[in-house]
């Protein structure tokens, strides 16, 4: 069983059945397909509720002793950079990251949420966990806490409880350490063997028009386009790569990350530039994390591996003495700041749309702890049980989407990232203009310079201008998807498709979807680590279940309740404020 690999540039897993058992006669095969029923039934409800510590191998073993329950796999990733975490490192170092976002119960093993905890202990490598500050103040009058059931004063002011401050699973994850920990799991699992170089161009369904009977043939000559849509089957998919390699399988997972330069969320306003303008007076942050990637695969590629390798000489945001504007109001955006005024920027101008609102983690009122976490925060019992009760048992998909917008609130700066720069805001180097927008721009050939027009009234002059306006993915615009939406297509709702439960594009499509696209079915913290947990099982169990004719229409959601618990469990932990 492979894990998900943290934002791959472009990573797809094929998976094809290469085993069946062999039948005497329709009775054997029947008799059978019973007693791997029970037994499925059985296995999963043991795997998938396991004790902490367990691993998935182990449950296995203890469930069926000298038996397999899932049919041997052949498992192919395909990854632009052919390495494990290549992009996450790349990330990590261009942005200047200490320490992850996300908790020690968040990583990259889907069934042991003390894995990570564990690897700790035994390496004895605690020291670079990092504890949260015991108390944040605001002085920026533009920024505050956004959480709207907080007090006026217990908005400029985060307290952290010693107890909380002192537990290991409260701790961030240096990166060093997450990566060492993802290394380990590849060693682990033997993953490098399946990974593949190349990135996919398109994924193509082939149908499997051997299955069509005359019933369906009537249909379409009736034009029943939904229920021949319905009967459709993928017989094996087509994955083409760039570099002319097609690889064909059964199933697919798409695992793309959200930082592909094709989905860069490019402002209205860049577009309406009249005039030409030096490409690097003007990027958006996305290239900036696959830059470093992209260079030392040349270096690997030229057989240049012995030259020395600064990564910050490549990890260019500015040169000395420039003016600057990051537009913005992300972690991103304030890691490209932080940057800027290292490599010696004159000024800072920070744009954005809104106020500039610290969360510690990123899915705002949703991430409170789950189960026996949930504590008291500025007086208020946090408890996310009630929340994801809610949302797993909300039919209406519109609703659903309110409430991850509610959740999610748009971009937000750690209380860390606001205190280093806190200094250069109160001396003036660094401008905050919240509530404000670009509404045109131009280039000054005589000047080289940008001169700006914003939503204020105000104008501004500059050298450098960094985008920080993330990634809008929409599946109808998705190049690596058009096929599949073609041949299958499916209900789209602000960019994000209607898929069912189990990730599945739709029924007879075996093309599995995690990250930002499964929010719908996951919620507000698909795009994170601890979505890419939940939905690597939801996906491992339909994959192992093996009974596609059972599977609910992609347009209906599951209300019943043992499926709720049983997604609130695979989040047991993993939520916080």
């Amino acid at each position: 069983m492979s894990h998900p690999s943290p934002s791959p540039s472009r990573t797809l897993r094929g998976l094809r059945q290469t085993q069946r058992h062999p039948t005497t006669n329709a009775a054997e095969a029947r008799r059978r397909r019973r007693r791997g029923q029970q037994q499925s039934s059985a296995v999963e409800s043991e795997v998938w509720n396991q004790k902490p510590g367990l691993t998935f191998e182990e449950c296995l073993a203890k469930s069926t002793p000298g038996r397999a329950e899932c049919p041997p796999l052949s498992l192919r990733v395909v990854d632009s950079y052919g390495e494990w975490t290549t992009l996450w490192e790349s990330q990590f170092t261009t942005l200047n990251i200490a320490h992850l976002r996300s908790h020690t119960l968040v990583h990259t093993d889907p069934l042991n949420k003390k894995a990570l905890q564990e690897f700790v202990l035994k390496l004895d490598r605690s020291a670079e966990l990092h504890s949260l500050p015991d108390q944040v103040y605001i002085l920026d009058e533009n920024a505050f806490f956004n959480d709207m059931r907080l007090g006026k004063k217990e908005r400029k002011r985060l307290n952290i409880a010693s107890t909380l401050k002192k537990s290991l699973s409260f701790s961030l994850p240096g990166t060093k350490l997450s990566v060492d920990f993802f290394k380990d799991q590849v060693e682990r699992y033997n993953l490098d063997k399946v990974l593949v170089k190349g990135t996919v161009e398109y994924i193509s369904p082939l149908l499997d028009d051997e299955e069509k009977g005359e019933e369906e043939t009537e249909w379409m000559k009736q034009g029943d386009d939904i229920r021949v849509t319905e009967r459709k089957k993928v017989k094996y998919f087509v994955v083409k790569l760039q570099e002319g390699i097609k690889l064909k399988a059964r199933q697919v997972v798409m695992a793309t990350g959200p930082t592909r330069a094709q989905m860069a969320n490019i402002p209205s306003w860049v577009k309406n530039i009249g005039e030409s303008y030096p490409e690097e007076r003007l990027q958006h942050t996305v290239h900036l994390m696959h830059h470093l990637s992209s260079a030392k695969q040349k270096l690997k590629d030229d057989e240049r591996q012995n030259e020395a390798f600064h990564s910050q000489e490549l990890c260019v945001v500015c040169e000395a003495g420039q003016r600057v504007m990051v537009v913005g109001g992300g972690l991103t955006s304030a890691h490209v700041v932080s940057i800027a005024l290292q490599q010696g920027a004159s000024h800072v101008t920070w744009v954005m749309r809104k106020h500039l609102q610290l969360k510690q983690f990123d899915v705002g009122d949703v991430e409170s702890l789950v189960g026996r976490y949930s504590h008291v925060e500025h007086g208020i019992k946090m408890d996310g049980q009630a929340y994801l009760r809610q949302f797993y048992n909300e039919r209406s998909l519109h609703k659903r989407l309110a409430m991850i917008l509610r959740a999610r609130k748009g971009g937000a700066v750690t209380p860390e990232a606001y205190i280093h720069l806190q200094p250069f805001i109160l001396s003036g180097q660094v401008d905050v203009k919240t509530y404000c927008q670009v509404s045109e721009a131009s280039w000054c050939y005589r000047s080289q310079a940008w001169c700006l027009s914003l939503s204020t009234g105000a104008h501004w002059s500059g050298d450098m201008i960094w985008l920080a306006t993330g990634c809008k993915l929409d599946v109808k615009q998705d190049p690596l998807l058009s096929e599949v939406m073609k041949e299958f297509p499916v209900q789209v709702i602000d960019g994000w498709p209607c898929i069912s439960e189990s990730l599945k594009w739709t029924e007879g499509c075996p093309l599995y979807l995690m990250g930002q696209y499964t929010a719908l079915q996951v919620g507000p913290h698909a795009v994170n680590l601890a979505g890419g947990q939940a939905a690597s099982i939801r996906i491992a169990k339909d994959i192992m279940r093996g009974q596609k004719e059972h599977h609910a229409d992609a347009s209906e959601l599951s209300g019943e309740k043992s499926k709720t618990e049983e997604y609130i469990q695979q989040m047991q932990g993993l939520l916080w404020l």
